[in-house]
């Protein structure tokens, strides 16, 4: 029996950027070769009494980084997880619900900080930083909050100028460096998609031959 072997790709970017829209779209067009997992769900409880507008949610430490590593590298080895539910409206994860996740031949992996710790920088096979200009990444982010989230303009201004801009110039924009490709404009730029696209379908080819395994 051969090992299991599942090609990781990181799609990074700031929130707005287009990220998810990448990802989905990626992950349609690989079709049944591929699993979606989301960073987003694995932000740590909102302790009780905390206002959430006094918590900067793109900060790593927002995030439970030892269980999205454990996870990770759970799909990448062939054992299925069980993601948890993170609700946007509580801040907490939603209790007893969980989503399975099942190991593909492609492990899609997107979020704000994906690539912001070298142990799991050193998971990917093929990295993307999405690049879009500050002023769509914030009208992009307001209508998100407003429709999604019920949130009013007025908190999510005041958030993006006291957390998410400062965030993305430390930890968010940084990570532009580790990344095998920068895809302006996300999920709208066709010859960008269609480059990740061949790239990812050569390097499963090349793992299927190194690994011995019939293509």
């Amino acid at each position: 029996m051969g090992v299991w072997s599942s090609l990781l790709m990181a799609i990074v970017g700031g929130s707005g950027s287009g990220k998810t829209t990448v990802a989905k779209k990626m992950n349609e067009k690989l079709n049944n070769f591929s699993s979606l997992i989301k960073m987003d769900n694995y932000y740590k409880d909102l302790p009780p009494g905390v206002n959430p507008q006094d918590i900067n949610f793109d900060s790593p430490a927002a995030f439970d980084f030892d269980l999205f590593f454990q996870h990770l590298k759970n799909l990448s080895e062939g054992i299925t997880v069980q993601v948890p539910d993170y609700s946007f409206i509580t801040y907490r994860k939603e209790p007893g619900i969980y989503h399975e996740v099942s190991p593909k031949e492609v492990i899609i992996v997107e979020g704000i900080l994906v690539l912001y710790e070298e142990r799991f920088r050193s998971l990917f096979d093929l990295s993307v930083f999405i690049d879009t200009p500050d002023d769509e990444r914030l009208l992009r982010r307001i209508e998100r909050d407003m429709k999604e989230r019920k949130r009013s303009i007025e908190s999510i201004i005041d958030q993006y100028r006291k957390y998410v801009a400062p965030s993305f110039k430390s930890f968010v924009a940084p990570q532009k460096y580790y990344a095998d490709l920068i895809l302006p404009e996300g999920g709208f730029n066709d010859v960008g998609m269609g480059i990740i696209y061949d790239a990812t379908v050569q390097k499963i080819q090349s793992m299927k031959k190194g690994s011995g395994s019939p293509a």
